[in-house]
């Protein structure tokens, strides 16, 4: 069986983009779906967090996220290659930044 030239083949340019008119691949060009305004009600609500409240919420996100790490990758390190030295350290690390995030929480509350 012969193919017709005149099919509509989709592998025919292989340079061609065949997602072209897609909205949902360039989610940063700003032409997607979100509303109008967007950007501004992200700006508003930004600037309408106090912040000492925000720099709160970014110290202890990074503090929790840094501790569960470490906490985590600790008893791994022990587990499976035998590194009783670094894993004990950084298991102990964790557990010590996960206890700092704690006190930075408290210590925010207790001045609201």
């Amino acid at each position: 069986m012969l193919l017709d030239p005149s099919d509509d083949d989709p592998f025919e340019d292989p340079f061609e983009d065949p997602f072209a008119g897609d909205p949902l691949e360039d989610p940063f060009d700003g032409s997607g779906n979100e509303g109008p305004g967007g950007d501004d009600d992200l700006e508003a609500a930004m600037s309408s967090i106090d912040r000492a409240t925000l720099l709160a919420f970014v110290t202890v996100g990074v503090l929790v996220h840094a501790g569960v790490f470490a906490a985590a990758l600790g008893p791994m390190l022990i587990g499976f290659r035998g590194q009783w030295v670094v894993g004990g350290a950084l298991t102990a690390g964790g557990v010590l930044v996960l206890v700092l995030s704690v006190a930075v929480y408290r210590r925010y509350r207790a001045r609201q």
